[in-house]
């Protein structure tokens, strides 16, 4: 009943009953004892406020027109003892105070509000904030106390409110353990952060006067997990070399936000002494940071109060009163108390008058009449509503719902950033705030997939095409002018051979540029087959081919008296079908014990525009690789060491008609150097993905397109000029015979024109003896095997057997 009265009083009291309201006093009006506890120390602060607030409650209001308020001051001097006293000297006065107002010192409060409850009195504080008063049980230890700050209930929310509307959603915290001003409410942070927001707390430093020697490790321990947005709950003191150790650990910036206790003032931080730090690297610290902190009063300046007078107003009338006393946070706090206590009187006041039909007369004696009236007391203060200098009044368990100050340090001075409304709960953030980018809760792990750039792909693509292309017609020639002299004597179905190996690499350039963006993950890992096969197949083909042409070429002119067999190209063919069958074999066997599977490999982390990215590049992984690469490798090495040691072996044979074998030996290099440059490198680059595909790729290319210009454009170059193949020219080289090294003797020994004409006359006709001997030779040994087939036939006398040339 009394919770439904009470709104309506409140509002019949706050629009007025009329401008006549003041007619209605009585002259002699009922005085009503209010115990106040005002230390002297601030008296001279707070006294004006006390003397405005009853001149407005007295003469300018509508309520306690039969009744004034009489104060009856005690100075408690900050000490327990001198708070007992004057309680004791209170509740033994006659008459007794209906209510208590103060005290200024946590100390003198909390003596005060255990021994009120037991005399049954109302306890109101114009300027306690400690945190002892609003824990779980507070309310059985001090039932009768209410203050008019603020709690750190309202400064928990607004760091709460402020926290969710950056959407950080973890939070490091730093706690002073050794004071319970500081760790309780911090302990209440933490629970309702984590409970009530769903903002997860990384790590909690806890710090004491007696340990701030290992802040440093606590706050490494901060940066190691990461934690970005920090909370601190500590005192001044400690708050200087906190930030003095944090400047030195580099956690401050913008990459940094520090949500610190509001100090009430702005030059808090310049005290450097005793620390390593000056006060411009300090500066450098606390720019940015944010400051939580009571409201002295409330924003809106122009908003009418329950005096009837715009905040302005008051707020103008109690600094003109103040003079040259010192400023104090606490005088819209002691104005307000004060009218809260009238209300509550009031209130108490129309319900006697409702109840029993006449003026209220309060003549309390008794103890039971004391309950009776703190009950009544008790219940007006906790439904009390209305706006006042300092904000909306209104209380919730003994605790001031009103308003917190959200302040930040910027370019030198504080600037409001936004006001948390405990009544509402609602957080309303300064418009300046959108030019201020918040920083990140932590380093966000961007995960960036690395691809092959689409210009670089599509140019090497290009470029692999202009190759197969050039293949194509290199096969065309080919195969076009086989029967020439020139083509038939090189062996034109081993260049065909060429020609398909080479057209593989071209098109293995293409593949390896094919990722998860053009193809799904199961066709990159059947990509991965194909690219493997199709490049090692294709080394195969034109490398073998190659190489069993430079074979023939050494046994034909390294062996001189071969004549059991010719090496017609079928045993070519065998050679490079049995090169191809290792192959075929090793492949076989690693996709069969070892499978490709996709996979993505993360790359080394950095830091990026406060971002940790994470690259990540696609891999077809395979459990045993390394074995099979190994391997294969292995028996390629081999067979280009092989290719080497043949080519150097016949190096100094150059009869282009019978064979291409310097341009083969040239060829063989040139695969073996960048072989030997080109794997290293890509393996050591391989986690660069451009760098590792360009390189790649203009290795294949480039050895690819100069195997194939150094077999078959001598070969152009001669059907240009000999279009028939008559015509037989040979040009001059290097044979290994004796003769030729003989006449090269000759040669350094005589001058003459006419002797350097018929030396190498005479060299032209012991080159073309040879070749016609090497001629010989096959034929000879073509004819040997027919006798031999023939005679096995028994169709062949021994005495018809035609001997070799050797014999």
């Amino acid at each position: 009943m009394h919770c439904l009265i009470c709104p309506l009083l409140m509002a019949q009291i706050w629009f007025g009953y009329s401008q006549d309201c003041q007619r209605l006093r009585r002259v002699n009006r009922i005085p009503l004892t209010i115990g106040v506890f005002l230390p002297y120390q601030y008296k001279r602060v707070l006294e004006p406020a006390v003397n405005i607030a009853l001149e407005h409650i007295h003469n300018q209001s509508c309520i306690l027109n039969d009744y004034y308020l009489k104060l009856h001051f005690k100075d408690t001097e900050c000490k327990t003892s001198f708070g007992m006293k004057a309680l004791f000297e209170l509740m033994n006065a006659r008459p007794r105070p209906f209510a208590l107002f103060g005290d200024a010192c946590t100390n003198v409060n909390e003596v005060v509000a255990m021994a009120s409850k037991y005399w049954h009195i109302l306890h109101l504080s114009y300027a306690e904030i400690h945190a002892k008063f609003a824990t779980a049980d507070a309310q059985a230890m001090y039932p009768t106390f209410f203050r008019m700050v603020p709690g750190y209930q309202n400064s928990n929310l607004a760091r709460c409110h402020l926290i969710f509307q950056f959407n950080w959603t973890r939070v490091g915290t730093l706690k002073q353990s050794d004071d319970p001003r500081f760790a309780l409410p911090h302990e209440s942070l933490t629970t309702r952060l984590e409970h009530g927001f769903g903002i997860r707390v990384i790590y909690t430093a806890g710090i004491t006067h007696d340990e701030i020697q290992n802040i440093g490790y606590e706050l490494n321990e901060l940066k190691k997990r990461d934690a970005r947005i920090l909370i601190g709950d500590f005192e001044e003191s400690l708050a200087v070399r906190i930030l003095c150790e944090a400047y030195q650990n580099g956690i401050y910036g913008e990459n940094y936000a520090w949500i610190l206790p509001g100090y009430h003032k702005s030059d808090w931080w310049r005290n450097a002494s005793g620390v390593s730090c000056t006060v411009e690297e300090l500066a450098k610290v606390i720019e940015g940071h944010f400051a939580v902190e009571f409201s002295p009063y409330s924003q809106r300046l122009a908003r009418l109060t329950i005096a009837n007078k715009t905040v302005s107003a008051i707020r103008t009338e109690l600094d003109d009163r103040q003079g040259s006393s010192p400023e104090s946070v606490f005088k819209g706090y002691v104005y307000d108390g004060l009218w809260t206590l009238s209300l509550a009187i009031e209130h108490v006041a129309q319900l006697h008058q409702q109840r029993d039909g006449i003026t209220w007369i309060p003549n309390v004696s008794d103890t039971e009449d004391w309950t009776k009236l703190s009950v009544e007391l008790l219940q007006a203060i906790s439904s009390t509503s209305f706006i006042g200098v300092t904000g909306p009044v209104r209380f919730e368990n003994n605790e001031r719902l009103g308003l917190v100050e959200i302040l930040q340090w910027r370019n030198g001075s504080y600037m409001i950033a936004g006001i948390y409304d405990g009544t509402k709960a609602v957080l309303t953030l300064n418009p300046a705030l959108r030019d201020w980018t918040p920083p990140l809760d932590a380093t966000v792990v961007v995960r960036e997939r690395q691809y092959i750039s689409f210009v670089l792909f599509i140019f090497l693509s290009l470029l692999a095409i202009i190759g197969v292309a050039i293949a194509v017609f290199f096969l065309i020639i080919n195969i076009r002018y086989q029967n020439h002299r020139y083509i038939k004597m090189s062996s034109p179905n081993m260049n065909n051979l060429i020609i398909a190996g080479s057209i593989c690499t071209y098109i293995s350039v293409i593949l390896l540029g094919f990722d998860t963006r053009f193809v799904s993950p199961d066709t990159f890992v059947t990509l991965c087959y194909v690219k493997t096969w199709v490049l090692s197949l294709g080394f195969t083909l034109a490398f073998g081919s190659m190489f069993s042409k430079t074979w023939r070429v050494h046994l034909i002119f390294k062996n001189i008296r071969m004549n059991k067999k010719a090496i017609k190209d079928y045993k070519l063919f065998m050679l490079v079908g049995f090169i191809v069958l290792v192959d075929l074999v090793s492949l076989a066997l690693w996709a069969r014990i070892s499978p490709f599977t996709f996979h993505v490999n993360q790359l080394a982390i950095f830091y990026s525009d406060n971002k940790m990215i994470a690259p990540e590049i696609e891999r077809c992984r395979s459990d045993n690789s390394v074995i099979f690469e190994a391997i294969i490798l292995g028996i390629k090495g081999l067979l280009m060491l092989l290719g080497c040691f043949l080519a150097w072996e016949t190096r100094r044979v150059n009869v282009p008609a019978l064979n291409d074998s310097k341009y083969i030996g040239m060829s063989v290099y040139s695969v073996v150097v960048t072989c030997l440059l080109g794997l290293p490198l890509v393996y050591i680059l391989k986690d660069r993905v451009n760098e590792a595909h360009i390189l790649g790729s203009l290795f294949i290319i480039f050895c690819t397109t100069l195997i194939l210009c150094l077999v078959f454009v001598p070969k152009i170059v001669e059907l240009l000029r000999n279009p028939q193949g008559t015509e037989l020219r040979y040009r001059r080289g290097l044979v290994k015979s004796t003769l030729g090294r003989s006449e090269s003797q000759q040669t350094s020994q005589h001058n003459d024109a006419t002797n350097i004409f018929r030396r190498e006359h005479l060299q032209r006709l012991e080159e073309e003896n040879i070749l016609l001997h090497r001629y010989l030779l096959q034929k000879t040994s073509i004819l040997w095997e027919l006798q031999e087939q023939l005679r096995q036939l028994g169709e062949l006398e021994d005495d018809d057997t035609i001997t070799s040339p050797s014999d």
